[in-house]
């Protein structure tokens, strides 16, 4: 018997396939789940047995939206966790509390998914019935960036608070692979290559949240009047527990536009960088020479 898969049916299958202590059926006269365990009155074939949907799966539905993240805290706490072996399931529900733009992004990940594999079951129904097969690709209505951050040029009031983040983060912000004296050394070099760059010399891009919580920049400056085409970053950073969600892609995309729109020619990154910013600034588009990250920017 056809039944409709209606977002309602959609959400408790959902459910019920997250559910590894119960089995359910769809009753398709009533556009019901029922439990498998109960005894069935009318006819059996108005019944339907959901897809599989077992823990293999859900560590690797897991695994995989691991591997979209960007090099982050987050993304090295969910790898450490998936490779662990104990209470994988439960650790990383928990750890995700820790990092709430990344569990928003992993419902919607999840959801995606999971709509995909339902569509597909359901789409094997209807080839049974005859009828023609759902699209599988959900609409994508979300933009977590866009819906979550502000993405605003900078100005001088944001100089001082800057600043404070660098001073922050050589304190708190470690690279796991170097002494915790030259981590400081390292930001403080970029604090001074912002200071440099002057209170009112520079242009930039400041993300922050919706509540104005400061989230991360980037900023540059001339070397010289001489050189006024050619912008130098003096600064670029990111909260660390905002890293992994695009952000620092979409501060140097934002920007670009706007050195663009400056009749700008060039942008060079000419201080210290850890390989995850390596990786980001030549995705984004930079070249490397020695020591060196440039971009043509028209």
């Amino acid at each position: 018997m056809v039944f409709e898969l209606t977002p309602k049916l959609e959400g408790e299958i959902l459910q019920a396939l997250e559910n590894q202590e119960q089995t359910f059926l769809v009753d398709s006269e009533n556009a019901v789940l029922v439990p498998a365990d109960r005894g069935l009155s009318g006819n059996e074939d108005s019944f339907y047995a959901l897809p599989e949907w077992n823990s293999s799966q859900g560590f690797s539905l897991r695994e995989e939206f691991v591997s979209t993240l960007h090099p982050s805290i987050a993304k090295d706490e969910l790898q450490r966790i998936l490779h662990s072996g104990r209470g994988v399931f439960r650790s990383f529900k928990e750890s995700l509390k820790e990092f709430p733009e990344v569990e928003k992004l992993w419902h919607q990940f999840k959801n995606r998914q999971m709509h995909r594999y339902i569509t597909e079951w359901y789409n094997s129904l209807r080839e049974i019935w005859g009828l023609e097969t759902l699209d599988q690709e959900p609409e994508d209505t979300s933009d977590l960036l866009n819906d979550d951050f502000q993405f605003q040029e900078y100005n001088n009031n944001d100089y001082s608070e800057i600043l404070g983040y660098f001073d922050y983060a050589g304190k708190n912000e470690f690279h796991s692979d170097i002494q915790e004296e030259l981590n400081e050394t390292i930001f403080d070099l970029w604090q001074q290559q912002f200071e440099n760059g002057g209170r009112n010399g520079q242009t930039g891009i400041v993300c922050r949240s919706l509540t104005e919580e400061f989230i991360g920049c980037i900023t540059a400056a001339p070397l010289s009047k001489k050189t006024d085409k050619t912008m130098i970053i003096t600064s670029f950073y990111v909260l660390g527990k905002f890293r992994g969600l695009g952000i620092g892609t979409q501060l140097i995309s934002e920007y670009m536009d706007v050195l663009k729109a400056l009749g700008k020619k060039w942008i060079m990154l000419t201080a210290a960088t850890s390989e995850s910013m390596e990786n980001l600034f030549l995705s984004s588009g930079f070249k490397k020479d020695g020591t060196c990250y440039y971009a043509k920017i028209q």
